[in-house]
């Protein structure tokens, strides 16, 4: 039976890697974002190197897209893996005038992180499993101007890893990775040199490693940092 994934944020970046480095393994790839045309290269991609797939929109911060989005996966023969990549970034000082911003992130990267896996949950427990969040050092770090950006990192982390203590008896597995800088289009690189910074293939490969041992064991928790700093 062909694997099936759903990955979240597959328009660019590591959701885009992973779901090329997992196509090349032969799985099918459900490819979600909002920017259709960027799906479409993703899916084309995702041919190219061996796999199958569909594209499936839907805004993360809007529950009843959410929802729909995991009955969609759900109709899949099996659902072998959730990768989480979606996520909102924000970014300033604490004030009332940021109420409207911070709710439309607590929706987008926290309330869409829990309720996405809640509706995925019963297929991923059908097929024993495996969930993967991608999240970073602003889970267990404070960054000045950061304050509800971290707290929903350390949130999402927390719900991932008591999620595991929750299925891991049914042979579900929970990852969290914690990236440090990865060469993608949508990391600055004022200062930097990008080969020096952690590259997809890197980041890709542990995510699909993780997914893919033996269901004896699991990778908990997963942290990347590159080699040598990229700074220049």
């Amino acid at each position: 039976m062909v694997k099936t994934a759903l990955i979240t944020g597959a328009s660019s970046g590591i959701g885009r890697g992973a779901a090329i480095k997992l196509a090349s393994k032969g799985w099918r790839i459900l490819v979600h974002g909002r920017r259709e045309d960027a799906l479409h290269e993703t899916l084309g991609a995702v041919r190219e190197a061996g796999g199958s797939g569909d594209v499936l929109t839907a805004e993360m911060g809007d529950m009843d897209a959410v929802a729909r989005l995991s009955e969609r996966a759900a109709e899949e023969e099996s659902l072998d893996a959730v990768i989480h990549c979606a996520a909102k970034f924000t970014y300033g000082p604490v004030s009332v005038e940021r109420f409207d911003d911070w709710d439309r992130s607590i929706d987008q990267v926290l309330r869409a992180t829990l309720r996405l896996t809640a509706h995925t949950l019963p297929a991923v427990q059908a097929s024993r499993g495996a969930y993967v969040y991608i999240c970073g050092p602003t889970s267990w770090l404070g960054w000045k101007n950061h304050a509800i950006h971290c707290a929903l990192r350390h949130a999402q982390v927390g719900f991932a890893k008591a999620l595991f203590e929750d299925v891991r008896e049914s042979g579900v597995r929970v990852t969290v990775v914690h990236p440090g800088y990865v060469n993608t289009p949508s990391v600055n690189d004022s200062g930097k040199d990008r080969s020096r910074m952690i590259q997809l293939e890197d980041i890709t490969t542990m995510i699909a490693t993780s997914i893919s041992l033996p269901n004896t064991t699991c990778v908990t928790e997963l942290t990347l940092r590159p080699q040598r700093s990229p700074y220049d």
